[in-house]
């Protein structure tokens, strides 16, 4: 029974990083998970795009430089506090296969290979996971 528990789990997690944006992702593809954005960004002076999605209790911010997603976050529209499995998950997406190590001292975490940081924070009193490319 532990077994097929654990299977469920496995491919739960799996099935649900497909869901969420990775850091990498072209417009396009981060369109195929959230839909067309609620708001399109402008090119800024540092040439990157930051589109606004909406998709079920998250406001997702993308920012794009030619083209790729450098930055995410993920906003909690109903302020309640991520869960660890929604951290997990939104890691996840973000790991390019490498593995986040967490910073004992405050709810942030750098990737193994030093190409992404992520941390959380309260942003306008909303829950918010950050996650950023270096």
């Amino acid at each position: 029974m532990k077994h097929v528990l654990l299977l469920i789990v496995s491919l739960a997690a799996v099935w649900h990083g497909t869901l969420f944006a990775r850091i990498g992702n072209t417009e396009p593809q981060v369109a195929d998970l959230y839909g067309k954005p609620v708001k399109e960004g402008e090119l800024d002076k540092n040439a990157v795009i930051t589109n606004t999605y909406q998709k079920g209790d998250y406001l997702i911010l993308v920012q794009f430089f030619r083209g790729r997603s450098i930055a995410e976050s993920y906003t909690r529209t109903d302020k309640h506090e991520f869960s660890k499995n929604e951290l997990s998950t939104f890691l996840d997406a973000s790991s390019a296969g490498q593995e986040w190590k967490k910073d004992p001292k405050r709810r942030a975490w750098e990737r193994s290979d030093h190409g992404a940081h992520a941390w959380s924070e309260t942003l306008a009193g909303r829950p918010t996971l950050l996650i950023q490319a270096h």
